[in-house]
């Protein structure tokens, strides 16, 4: 696909269920709530839909994953084209774009979200899934993440302190959001970040995301229909994906992975024409503070080890130049699992289109939206922007 052919597309209805530490619903529920409020956003109707992208998380249907089918038969239509590959955040986006351009379907549905599976123990279910040398072995996510962090922090020992500032700075960013789960906590220093509890080295509890509870959906659709709908549409500039091997079976080795997303970065920018001096806002995925100065790394905002100094020296905050997280981001607005990646799109859009209120960048035009990161071993990225 083409700049060109991409920019026909357009995110026209953004739905997101209130963020909860606990919801008092099930993942299907919070799913299908934003479904509804995605299309309601649009002034669409679930028989408008053409194509799903999104996990079925039961109960009933399936037990094959990711299940978008039973999807169809929840909404009761048939449609031309479900996206199974990873029906959410920016993967479901490139799949449904290339199903549109293609005539597979019109109008296709992302949603997603978890509710009712975190439990009551200290590690979250889904940040230790069964894989091999995972489960088995007691490791879990974010100790994928930690060996990353460990070997970059052999060769820049001063990313530490940065780093803590880049978590209180987005902590801080959410603490003012009347939607964030964080809403009200702080303000945080670093110091407050460097001396939390430990979890795995080096990251401590302030450093590391959220888990939290509800849903996230998006549409998308051509140009041309978005153009009669409720709202000035969100198009795609450009977009790129990574994938280097299966996530969180095998350890991550900082050698391969700490500049992962550098080629996805390079393809988007490549096809929507545009530099990261472009960019307004940067919704990085921030599951822990040193992803989100890597992420400036890979993505060409800076050279290898200056990412921590970047975000200090231009500024990430609302107020900064390059705002990031606006709404709080995974380390406070929140983190839903399956749905988190469509939470940055969904921010980015809404950010686009001027209706977020106290958190509202004045003036943004082009938004960077990102998924995974290193010690996932894939990275995606979307560059979106106002239709003229």
């Amino acid at each position: 696909m083409t700049a060109q052919s991409l920019s026909d597309i357009a995110i026209v209805g953004v739905g997101v269920t209130p963020q909860r530490k606990r919801a008092d619903k099930n993942s299907l529920q919070v799913a299908l709530d934003a479904a509804k409020l995605a299309l309601a956003d649009a002034g669409l109707r679930h028989t408008d839909v053409d194509g799903i992208a999104a996990r079925w998380p039961g109960p009933g249907g399936t037990v094959l994953a990711p299940g978008s089918a039973d999807w169809a038969g929840l909404l009761g239509v048939p449609v031309g084209w479900i996206g199974d590959s990873y029906p959410q955040g920016v993967p479901a986006l490139v799949d449904a774009a290339g199903a549109i351009l293609t005539g597979q379907a019109t109008t296709v549905l992302i949603t997603g979200g978890q509710a009712g599976v975190l439990g009551r123990g200290r590690v979250a279910a889904y940040t230790q899934p069964g894989n091999e040398f995972v489960e088995p072995f007691g490791a879990f996510t974010a100790a994928h993440f930690g060996l990353v962090a460990q070997r970059h922090l052999a060769r820049f020992p001063a990313a530490r302190e940065g780093a803590a500032v880049i978590a209180a700075t987005i902590r801080n960013t959410g603490s003012d959001n009347p939607d964030a789960i964080m809403y009200g906590r702080g303000p945080f220093t670093a110091e407050d970040v460097l001396n939390a509890e430990p979890v795995v080295d080096p990251f401590t509890l302030l450093d590391l995301c959220l888990a939290s509870e509800g849903g996230a959906a998006i549409v998308v659709t051509t140009l041309d229909r978005a153009r009669d709908l409720r709202h000035r549409p969100v198009v795609l500039l450009g977009a790129g994906m990574e994938w280097m091997r299966q996530q969180y079976v095998d350890p991550a080795r900082y050698e391969e992975v700490w500049s992962i997303g550098s080629q996805a970065a390079a393809k988007a920018f490549g096809q929507a024409g545009l530099r990261p001096g472009d960019v307004d806002i940067a919704q990085l995925y921030d599951v822990n503070s040193f992803e989100v100065a890597r992420q400036f790394e890979a993505l060409g905002f800076c050279d290898l080890g200056e990412g921590a100094d970047f975000a200090a020296a231009v500024g990430i905050g609302r107020e900064g130049k390059l705002p990031t997280c606006t709404d709080g981001g995974l380390l406070a607005f929140s983190h839903i699992g399956w749905g988190a990646p469509t939470l940055k799109i969904a921010e980015a859009v809404q950010q686009l289109r001027g209706e977020c209120g106290v958190r509202q960048v004045h003036g943004a035009e082009i938004a960077l939206a990102t998924g995974a990161g290193s010690g996932a071993q894939y990275y995606n990225v979307v560059l979106l922007g106002r239709a003229a």
